[in-house]
C-alpha cells in the first residue's frame, strides 16, 4: 500500500505534469515586418487597432501606423516629442491614447495633441496602466497614482484628477505602487497594487493577497477577466486564476523554467474564441481549457527577446511585438493548423492521409509514413515498410479495419489492425490512386493499368483489367465510384467508366481533354478538371458525359491537379498556386497568405477527417482546416484615401480639394485595412470627368499628371476576388482651378481687350480716314489757298495794270480830249459839244475802271486792314443806305497780306449777305486780339435764320468757313429768326494751324 505521504507527492507531480505547457507542434504561419518593410525600429512594446482598421505599433523608438501595405511613422513634426512608446490604448469611444515616459497623448485624426494638465506631469511604464470606465472616462496609473482622465464636453477638452482621496487610501499602504489596471465587468476596479491585488467596487475598496491564495512576491502586472467570468492575474512568473463567484484563487502557473527571463512585459489577452494567451521565455502561451500549450521555436515562432504585446484584430487575426524581432502575424488564425518535418513528418512533401478506427491519422509522405499524436507531433510509423525510402502516396481502409498503402514505387502494402509489421501484397507499376468500392473490392489505378483484388481479405492477389486491349497499357491517374456503383477514371486515353458488367470510353459532349483530376459525388454529378485550369460538371449519360464548365475566372491558366467534393457537398480544387473551394455559391482561393503551409499542392491533396475538417497536402507540409465554414465567413474590406500630395506637399483633405493648376502629379495614397490574402488585393479608381473606364493597380497609389483645369470626382474601391470581398466606392471631390490665363477674368479682360483692340483698330481706321480726310480738305485748302493767293495775286497785278496803264491811258485820253476841246472848240461850237461828251464819255469810263480796280482789290488794304475795313464799311453805306459801325478796339493792327485779304473779304461777304439777305437797319463790325488770334464779328439786327436748319448750300458762309480755315481759323455763327445773325471768325496769328 501507498503511503499518504508518497499519494501526496503523486498528486502534485501529476498535476505539476498536467500543468507542463504541452509544446504545440505546429509550424505557425508567420509573416514577420521588420526594417525592410519600414517598421524602423524591431523592439515593439505596445500594440491597437483603431476602429477604422488601423494597426499602431509603439516601439521603442518611434510610433508606427500599419495599413497592410506600408508602415508611417510619426515624427516629432506631427506632435509626438517621445520617441519610446510605453502603452497604447483604444478607448470606448474609438480614441487612441498613447503613453510614453513623457506623458500622455491623443490622436485627433491627423495629428497627436499633448494632454497638458495643471498640477501633473504624466509618466507610463510599460503594462497594463490604461483602462475604460466609461464614455469619455480612462483610467490610468502614472507615478503610482490613479488617475481618472474625463471629458464632460464629448472630447473638446480634458480634465485630470486623482481618483482615490487621500482618505481612502491611508489605510491600504499597498496603493502607494500601483502596476496594473483593470475593470471588471460590473464596473468595479482591479489593481496590481505592491505584491497584491488591490480591489475597489462601490466605495470600498479591498486587498487580496496570501489569504485569498495568491502567491506572494509577485507583483501582478496583467488582469484579465474572461468569458466564464473568470479573473486572470499574471505576474512576473505566476499566473493566478479567481472562479467566478469563488474567494480563492488557483494557481495556474506554468513551467517556471521558462519563466526566468526578465525585462518582459507580462500581458494577458483572450481571443474571440474565449482562449486566454500569455507570454513566456521563448514564445506565447495558450490556455486549452485544460493545459497550457506553448509556440515557439519548435512552431517556427523567433521572438528575440521575448513578445512584449498581443493584438487579436477586428477579423480575429493575431498580431504579436516582439522584442528585437518586430511585428509578427499569425497567419489564418484560428482556423488554420500546419506541420512540417520540424514537427515531426518524414518529409515536407505530404501524399496521403487516413484517420483509421482507433483515431489515429497516418500521413503518407515522401519518406514514408507516420501518425499524429495526441500531444501535437507526428512520429514515425516503426514497421518493415515504414522507413524514409518509400513514397506513400495512397492510404485506405478496408472494412475490418485494414490499412492498405500504396507507394509511388508501385509498392502495395496491407497492415492489419494491431499488427506491428506491414505485408507486402505485391509489386506492381508505379501507383497513382487507390478506393475500396462499395462491395469491398479494391481498385488501383497505376502507370500501367488498372488492377483489382476482389477478396481483400482471403486472396489479396491484384489482377489486371483487360477487358479490351486498350485498357492494358492505360496510365491511369485517378478513380472513384459514384453513388449508382459506377466506377471512373481519368486516364492518359481519356475517361473510362465501367457499371459492374461492361467498360466505356463515353464521349465528353462538348469534346475536351480531361486531364488527371476527377472526383465523384454523392449525386449523379461528376467532376473534371484539366490543365489548362478548366473545371467541369459533368452528367452521365451512359453513352456520353455531357459536360458544363464552373470554372471562375481566377482558376483559369492554372493546372488543376486534385478534385475533391466533402460531405457538405462543397467542391475543393487543387492546383500548384494554392486551393480553392466552392459552396457553390461562392468561390474562395487561399494560399500561403492565408495561412496555407505550401502553395503547391499533391495529386491526392485533400482529405475530409471524421470531424469535418480538411487536410491538405502539399509539397512543404500539411495544412489543417479546422472549421471549413470560416473560410465563408464575409471579409470586411475597407478603402479609403489616406492622403493626398502634390509638388512634395500634403493636400488638406477639405471637400471638395479645391486646388491651383500646377504641372506636378496629384498622388492619392490609397489605403484598403484588410489584413487577410492581401496578395490578391487590387484597387479599382477612374477620375471621373477625365476618364471614363476604370483602371486597376495592386499598388496603394495612384498618380494623375498635370491634370487640367475643371470639377472632377476621384472614385476608388478594392477588390478581394479570391475572397469575394468588395469594398464600397470612396469619393473626393477635386477642383482644378485654372491658371490664371484659363480664368474668367482674363477671359473677360481678354474679352474687353479684344473689344477695346477693335475699337482702337475702328477708331484708328476713322481717324486714319479723317486724317486723310483731313488731309484731302488741307490740301484742297492749299490748293484753294493757293488759288485764292493766285487770284489775289492776279487780282493786284491787273489792278496795278488797269490802275497803272488803263487808268494812263484814259487819263491821257481825258487830257487830249480837253486839249482839242479847248483849241478847237471855241472856234467850232459844235464839236465843242461832242469833246463835252467825249470827256464825259472818259469820266465814266474812269470810274467804272475804279469801281472795276476797286472790287478786284480795294487800294485800301494796301493802307492796312482797318483803313479796307473803313473803306468798306463806307462803300456799304453808300451802296446800301444802311448804318455800318466799324469797331477796332486795338488802335494799330498789322496783318500780313493774306491775313488782312482774309479778314477783309470775310467782311466783305458778310455784309453782301447783309445787303442781300438780312434786311437790317443796322450794322456792325468789330476787329480785336484775343490771345494768339483776331477775331473779326459782323453783327445786324434783321431778320436772322435758323442756324439748325442752314442750308447746305449756303455758299456765301461756306466760302466765309473756307476763307477761315484756310489760314487755320474758325467760324461761328450765331443767328436766331427775328433777332438777327453775328458771325464770329477767328484767325491764328501765326501759321501753326496752316502748316498742321
Amino acid at each position: 500500500m501507498m503511503s499518504l505521504r508518497w499519494r501526496r507527492r503523486l498528486i502534485v507531480m501529476l498535476w505539476l505534469i498536467f500543468l507542463l505547457p504541452a509544446a504545440i507542434c505546429q509550424q505557425l504561419p508567420l509573416r514577420y515586418y521588420s526594417q525592410s518593410d519600414g517598421l524602423a525600429n524591431m523592439s515593439v512594446n505596445a500594440l491597437a487597432q483603431e476602429p477604422g482598421g488601423y494597426l499602431w505599433i509603439g516601439t521603442q523608438n518611434g510610433l508606427f501606423r500599419y495599413d497592410g501595405a506600408r508602415f508611417q511613422r510619426f515624427e516629432l513634426r506631427q506632435g509626438l516629442p517621445d520617441s519610446f512608446i510605453t502603452a497604447l490604448h483604444v478607448d470606448g469611444s474609438g480614441r487612441l491614447w498613447v503613453g510614453t515616459s513623457e506623458g500622455l497623448y491623443l490622436w485627433q485624426g491627423q495629428r497627436f495633441v499633448a494632454m497638458q494638465f495643471q498640477h501633473v506631469q504624466f509618466k507610463f511604464y510599460q503594462g497594463q496602466t490604461f483602462a475604460t470606465l466609461g464614455p469619455d472616462r480612462l483610467l490610468v496609473i502614472s507615478r503610482d497614482r490613479l488617475w481618472l482622465v474625463q471629458s464632460m464636453n464629448q472630447g473638446h477638452s480634458w480634465q485630470a484628477h486623482e481618483f482615490f482621496e487621500a482618505g481612502q487610501l491611508s489605510p491600504h499602504p499597498e496603493m502607494k505602487t500601483l502596476f496594473s489596471i483593470h475593470v471588471g465587468p460590473h464596473g468595479d476596479l482591479w489593481m496590481g497594487c505592491e505584491r497584491t491585488l488591490c480591489h475597489y467596487d462601490q466605495g470600498k475598496l479591498s486587498v487580496l493577497g496570501k489569504e485569498s491564495g495568491l502567491p506572494a512576491g509577485e507583483n501582478w502586472q496583467a488582469i484579465l477577466h474572461d468569458r466564464q467570468g473568470m479573473l486572470w492575474a499574471r505576474g512576473g512568473h505566476k499566473i493566478s486564476v479567481l472562479p467566478a463567484g469563488g474567494h480563492v484563487f488557483q494557481d495556474r502557473s506554468p513551467d517556471q523554467s521558462r519563466q526566468q527571463k526578465t525585462n518582459g512585459i507580462p500581458f494577458l489577452a483572450a481571443d474571440a474564441f474565449g482562449r486566454i494567451f500569455s507570454r513566456y521565455d521563448e514564445g506565447i502561451l495558450r490556455w486549452n481549457g485544460k493545459r497550457w500549450e506553448s509556440f515557439g521555436e519548435s512552431s517556427g515562432l523567433v521572438v528575440g527577446g521575448g513578445i512584449n504585446a498581443i493584438l487579436f484584430d477586428r477579423d480575429g487575426g493575431v498580431w504579436l511585438g516582439s522584442l528585437g524581432r518586430g511585428l509578427v502575424h499569425w497567419i489564418g488564425y484560428p482556423n488554420w493548423e500546419n506541420w512540417t518535418a520540424r514537427q515531426g513528418l518524414p518529409s515536407n512533401v505530404v501524399l496521403s492521409f487516413l484517420r483509421d478506427r482507433q483515431d489515429l491519422l497516418h500521413v503518407g509522405t515522401r519518406s514514408g509514413a507516420a501518425t499524429l499524436q495526441k500531444a501535437g507531433y507526428f512520429s514515425g510509423t516503426p514497421t518493415t515498410y515504414g522507413g524514409t525510402s518509400h513514397q506513400w502516396g495512397n492510404t485506405v481502409e478496408d472494412a475490418q479495419g485494414n490499412i492498405w498503402t500504396g507507394s509511388l514505387s508501385g509498392l502495395l502494402i496491407r497492415r492489419g489492425r494491431g499488427a506491428e509489421a506491414d505485408v507486402k501484397i505485391a509489386q506492381l507499376p508505379p501507383i497513382h490512386s487507390m478506393f475500396f468500392d462499395q462491395s469491398g473490392q479494391l481498385w488501383i489505378a497505376t502507370e500501367i493499368g488498372i488492377y483489382s483484388i476482389r477478396q481483400p481479405q482471403s486472396n489479396p492477389v491484384p489482377v489486371k483489367v483487360t477487358a479490351f486491349p486498350s485498357i492494358e497499357d492505360i496510365n491511369a491517374y485517378r478513380g472513384c465510384q459514384g453513388p449508382t456503383g459506377v466506377l471512373w477514371f481519368a486516364t492518359d486515353k481519356g475517361l473510362l467508366r465501367f457499371d459492374g458488367l461492361l467498360w466505356r470510353k463515353p464521349r465528353i459532349k462538348p469534346a475536351t481533354q480531361v486531364s488527371k483530376a476527377i472526383a465523384c459525388t454523392h449525386s449523379e454529378i461528376l467532376w473534371l478538371g484539366t490543365n489548362g485550369g478548366h473545371v467541369w460538371r459533368g452528367v452521365d449519360h451512359g453513352e456520353e458525359v455531357e459536360i458544363s464548365e464552373v470554372t471562375p475566372p481566377l482558376l483559369q491558366n492554372q493546372s488543376v491537379l486534385a478534385l475533391f467534393e466533402d460531405s457538405r457537398g462543397w467542391l475543393w480544387v487543387s492546383t500548384d498556386t494554392g486551393i480553392s473551394v466552392w459552396n457553390h455559391k461562392q468561390w474562395r482561393f487561399f494560399n500561403q497568405e492565408s495561412g496555407l503551409v505550401w502553395n503547391d499542392t499533391n495529386l491526392n491533396a485533400f482529405y475530409e477527417d471524421s470531424d469535418g475538417s480538411i487536410w491538405v497536402a502539399t509539397s512543404g507540409g500539411a495544412s489543417h482546416i479546422l472549421r471549413p465554414e470560416s473560410l465563408f465567413a464575409p471579409l470586411r474590406l475597407d478603402v479609403l484615401v489616406e492622403g493626398i500630395t502634390r509638388d512634395g506637399a500634403t493636400v488638406a483633405r477639405d471637400q471638395p480639394v479645391r486646388l491651383p493648376w500646377s504641372s506636378g502629379p496629384l498622388n492619392f495614397k490609397l489605403a484598403a485595412l484588410s489584413y487577410q490574402n492581401r496578395q490578391t488585393l487590387n484597387f479599382r479608381y477612374r477620375m471621373q470627368g477625365l476618364e471614363p473606364d476604370w483602371s486597376k493597380t495592386s499598388v496603394p497609389e495612384v498618380r494623375y499628371a498635370a491634370l487640367p483645369p475643371g470639377h472632377y470626382r476621384f472614385q476608388v474601391a478594392a477588390d478581394n476576388p479570391p475572397m469575394q470581398a468588395y469594398s464600397s466606392t470612396a469619393e473626393v471631390e477635386v477642383v482644378i482651378l485654372p491658371p490664371w490665363w484659363l480664368t474668367r477674368t482674363f477671359y473677360i479682360f481678354c474679352g474687353l481687350l479684344s473689344l477695346l483692340l477693335l475699337y482702337l483698330i475702328h477708331r484708328y481706321r476713322v481717324h486714319r480716314l479723317m486724317a486723310l480726310q483731313r488731309l484731302k480738305e488741307h490740301q484742297a485748302r492749299e490748293r484753294a489757298y493757293e488759288l485764292e493767293a493766285s487770284r489775289e495775286e492776279e487780282r493786284k497785278r491787273m489792278t496795278r495794270e488797269i490802275h497803272d496803264e488803263l487808268g494812263q491811258h484814259l487819263s491821257a485820253l481825258r487830257m487830249g480830249v480837253s486839249v482839242v476841246g479847248l483849241e478847237f472848240g471855241g472856234k467850232n461850237p459844235s464839236l465843242q459839244g461832242k469833246i463835252e461828251r467825249m470827256v464825259a464819255l472818259v469820266d465814266t469810263t474812269i470810274k467804272v475802271v475804279r469801281n472795276v480796280v476797286s472790287s478786284l482789290r480795294p487800294s485800301a488794304l494796301d493802307m492796312g486792314i482797318v483803313s479796307a475795313l473803313e473803306w468798306l464799311a463806307q462803300e456799304f453805306r453808300d451802296n446800301t443806305g444802311m448804318p455800318c459801325r466799324l469797331d477796332v478796339r486795338e488802335e494799330s493792327i498789322i496783318l500780313d497780306d493774306a491775313r488782312a485779304t482774309t479778314i477783309f473779304r470775310i467782311a466783305q461777304e458778310s455784309l453782301t449777305n447783309i445787303s442781300r439777305h438780312a434786311q437790317a437797319s443796322q450794322v456792325e463790325i468789330s476787329l480785336d486780339r484775343k490771345e494768339q488770334h483776331y477775331l473779326l464779328e459782323v453783327r445786324d439786327n434783321g431778320r436772322g435764320f435758323d442756324a439748325s436748319a442752314q442750308k447746305k448750300k449756303s455758299f456765301g458762309l461756306i466760302g466765309i468757313r473756307e476763307r477761315a480755315l484756310m489760314l487755320g481759323g474758325e467760324v461761328a455763327v450765331f443767328s436766331l429768326p427775328g433777332v438777327g445773325t453775328t458771325i464770329r471768325v477767328s484767325i491764328p496769328i501765326t501759321d501753326g494751324a496752316l502748316t498742321q
